[in-house]
């Protein structure tokens, strides 16, 4: 493919926002490719974000075809008032123009323009296939992250285990429904817990009212909070977290639409850093787990307390969790298969 001038309407103004490192600029670092902010120069193609103004002038060039890199389930709300008043809270807040209507329909409408889409999962794709025939499933890259032997697990299960849980804080609260599961292993097993995450959080477009994240996993963990650490996320904090840890964890609100249909991404995460991973049954991650052959997947209280002994009794079956994990990756998620997803989609629309 020739060398590309892409028109960019990132997700941060930094782009260094994990869906804006981890995907576009990932792959334009790579192949040498020009990432533009101004769209007011001539470009080869479009790229937006879930944070574009879908209105705007820049996407009515009927010559410049565009790419929608939509990494979220926003075409699945979790009810018609929180839709809206996502759509109508935008609108006021300047970040998008045009009528007052449910945030869903100018996603669904931007995907029905668009030369391409592209997801982060098979399950995002079935939805939005509805709307535009050309849609590539490509997940992150995890290039930041180290890769790393799981050798550790033995020193730390003889030590005070630690479980970790990484992410951004939207996400925390899933630890709320297993807490009855986490505060007997806690105290049974003489557990830690780290969460490498934000230390704040906006409780609203991640603009409006600020949260304190330890505040809130005080009092969602209550009995246990002396054992809850809140560590500012980085690549080498991350990486610092998991060689002290024992077992992650990805519990999940599968009540919610929008973390229900998330990719697998933070699965694929711990097995990189050398961790076993149990999580909640998600469509992403049940499809992964079975196709890689790991018992991660929990249904239940029950099995989150049983799956948490089994890791924690048995350094093998964890270690073995783990190589299993570790295989699906260097055959399923790897630099070069994720470059060519890439190459795929602009090729679709630039030839």
């Amino acid at each position: 493919m020739r060398k590309l001038k892409i028109g960019y309407w990132p997700l941060s103004e930094s782009l260094l926002a994990a869906g804006d490192r981890r995907r576009l600029v990932f792959w334009a670092n790579a192949r040498g490719h020009e990432i533009v902010r101004d769209l007011n120069q001539n470009v080869d193609v479009i790229v937006a974000s879930e944070n574009s103004d879908f209105n705007s002038p820049h996407f009515i060039r009927k010559s410049t075809p565009i790419i929608f890199d939509l990494v979220d389930a926003y075409l699945s709300p979790q009810n018609p008032f929180d839709d809206f008043t996502r759509g109508l809270a935008k609108l006021l807040s300047g970040q998008i123009s045009g009528a007052i209507k449910p945030f869903s329909h100018h996603v669904m409408h931007f995907c029905e323009i668009s030369s391409a889409v592209i997801c982060s999962s098979p399950e995002q794709e079935e939805i939005i296939a509805q709307h535009n025939i050309n849609t590539h499933v490509i997940l992150d890259s995890h290039d930041e992250i180290a890769f790393i032997d799981p050798l550790h697990l033995t020193e730390q299960m003889t030590n005070r285990p630690r479980v970790l849980w990484e992410g951004q804080p939207a996400t925390i609260q899933g630890v709320r429904d297993i807490y009855p599961v986490l505060s007997e292993v806690a105290k049974t097993k003489n557990l830690n817990f780290d969460f490498v995450t934000d230390e704040s959080y906006f409780q609203f477009l991640n603009k409006y009212i600020k949260r304190s994240t330890l505040g809130l996993l005080k009092k969602d963990l209550s009995a246990i909070a002396n054992r809850v650490n809140v560590i500012p996320w980085s690549s080498s904090s991350l990486v610092e977290a998991a060689q002290k840890s024992t077992v992650a964890m990805i519990p999940i609100n599968l009540s919610i639409p929008m973390q229900n249909l998330k990719p697998e991404n933070r699965l694929l995460i711990m097995w990189r850093l050398g961790l076993p991973c149990l999580t909640s049954p998600s469509p992403a991650y049940v499809r992964v787990a079975q196709k890689a052959g790991v018992n991660a997947i929990c249904n239940n209280l029950h099995e989150w307390a049983e799956n948490f002994y089994q890791i924690l009794d048995d350094p093998d079956f964890a270690k073995n969790q783990i190589t299993a994990g570790q295989n699906y990756l260097y055959e399923n998620h790897n630099r070069s298969l994720l470059l060519s997803k890439w190459d795929l989609a602009f090729e679709s629309v630039v030839g």
